[in-house]
């Protein structure tokens, strides 16, 4: 299954150079390859993942520094030019943010939001 468009979301991008054969040992890579690929991932990229990654241990705090570093991270590799590589990483983490910070305000409702709006609800109808 090929996609016209370009290789799939995350997926590397394997390309041959055109007249050469596989490397001797001993040879090295010429470097930027002639391919016109990006050469190395966005630190902000990878920065992201990890503060997706442990997230989940500051209630709501962590997904939105997720949130925040993955939007960095894609300006960042927008703004490369091509240069920057890791829009797979920007996306997982400001995904993860945003399932941390639906999930952490869920439990946060359940365990504190309940009780809080029943409070509120008697101490509005003994004033009206």
């Amino acid at each position: 299954m090929s996609d016209p468009h370009g290789p799939e979301l995350g997926r590397p991008r394997y390309r041959q150079q055109a007249g050469s054969g596989p490397l001797l040992p001993g040879q090295r890579q010429p470097s930027g390859g002639g391919q016109g690929g990006p050469e190395r991932t966005a630190n902000a990229a990878v920065v992201a993942i990890l503060i997706a990654s442990i997230g989940w241990i500051l209630p709501i705090l962590g997904g939105v520094a997720a949130i925040r570093r993955g939007n960095a991270a894609v300006r960042a590799i927008e703004g490369s030019g091509g240069a920057l590589d890791g829009l797979g990483l920007a996306l997982w983490a400001r995904r993860l943010g945003w399932i941390y910070v639906v999930a952490w305000s869920a439990v946060l409702f359940a365990f504190l939001g309940g009780p809080a709006i029943q409070l509120l609800y008697a101490l509005v109808r003994q004033v009206v």
